[in-house]
């Protein structure tokens, strides 16, 4: 078992060494599957981003699947996010136990956007016609508490992007560990997100017939257009957390995040969350080393539903700074 945890923390940081040491180069805009970036949990969201040692349940299907290593109950979620340009983002989780073989779940996540009119170099004010984009993955997990302090999750993905007619679709995998110190509260998490195939686009409207000089005896030449391939957004994140108990009603969690993406670089993100007799939560959390995002601010409540679960309730806002802000809610039901 030690040969087993051992392995699985220097794959990480072989990871994480590998995708910094690509951040030392400018590589913004180099990377598809750019959706897969953005948090889905209001909880995260107002805690500036900080999701490694936090999340758990079915939310954490998408950030770290050991999140629901050690649930003992289903678990069902759902959020919605009103992020900029009338852009959507939407996520549906469940996960539940399954004796003998770990814990379960699986996620869908699905970006949509108003219809947009199609424009050309010789109509550029638009043709009038309108063509339609949108994004999802679809993800599977299996997690395990391997003992009483560390526990370990991974998720297959698949991910499918539209535009108009072309489409790209690629295969990936996440990996997340979740260690308890055995200090107080203290847990220290990291979690390996999008390692997987490349993106590419295809369709028909690659295809076209080109007729260079207009000569009826020159028959016209099929061409097919070819789109360059790019990498999935890999990202590395570690992350930590710590409960201060104030009382038996009450207390804070403060957690903090480093994290690598392929295209970004090195950011941060810090969060705190106020919670009252397990119920009521206040949140506030800031995001480091980014070009707009910064402040958040959140909060929830937790129902207790006689004879059927716990429902949980959240709401956060985030400054995005020249893009002004986006709203998400979240709920999460335990049964």
């Amino acid at each position: 078992m030690k040969k087993f945890l051992v392995f699985l923390l220097l794959a990480q940081l072989t990871c994480f060494v590998g995708v910094a040491q690509s951040a030392e180069f400018d590589n913004v805009g180099t990377s598809g599957a750019q959706f897969l970036k953005l948090d889905v949990d209001a909880r995260v969201v107002g805690m500036g981003g900080a999701n490694a040692a936090i999340t758990r349940g079915a939310m954490s299907l998408y950030y770290n699947p050991a999140g629901i290593a050690d649930m003992e109950d289903n678990s069902l979620a759902f959020s919605y996010t009103d992020w900029i340009a009338d852009i959507t983002y939407n996520y549906l989780a469940y996960a539940r136990p399954i004796s003998g073989f770990g814990n379960v779940g699986v996620h869908v996540a699905l970006l949509t956007m108003d219809d947009m009119e199609r424009t050309t170099l010789e109509e550029p004010d638009g043709t009038g016609e309108m063509f339609g984009a949108n994004s999802w993955v679809f993800g599977i997990s299996n997690a395990h508490q391997l003992t009483n302090r560390f526990s370990f999750g991974v998720t297959a993905k698949y991910i499918h992007e539209k535009i108009s007619d072309m489409t790209s679709g690629s295969v990936a995998f996440d990996v997340g560990t979740l260690y308890y110190t055995g200090f107080r509260t203290l847990r220290i998490a990291m979690s390996t997100r999008n390692f997987g195939t490349n993106t590419k686009y295809g369709g028909t409207e690659l295809e076209n017939t080109l007729d260079q000089d207009d000569d009826p005896l020159t028959k016209p030449v099929e061409v097919r257009l070819n789109t360059e391939s790019h990498p999935l957004p890999l990202t590395f994140r570690f992350g930590v957390a710590y409960d201060f108990e104030f009382n038996e009603d009450s207390k804070l969690l403060a957690a903090l995040d480093g994290y690598n993406t392929r295209d970004q670089g090195q950011q941060g993100s810090i969060g705190f969350e106020y919670s009252w007799q397990e119920r009521l939560a206040i949140r506030a959390g800031y995001k480091l080393e980014t070009d707009e995002e910064g402040v958040a601010l959140g909060g929830g409540y937790d129902f207790d539903i006689s004879g059927f679960g716990i429902l949980g309730v959240n709401y956060a806002w985030s400054d995005l700074g020249r893009l002004e802000n986006a709203h998400r809610f979240s709920a999460s039901l335990t049964f």
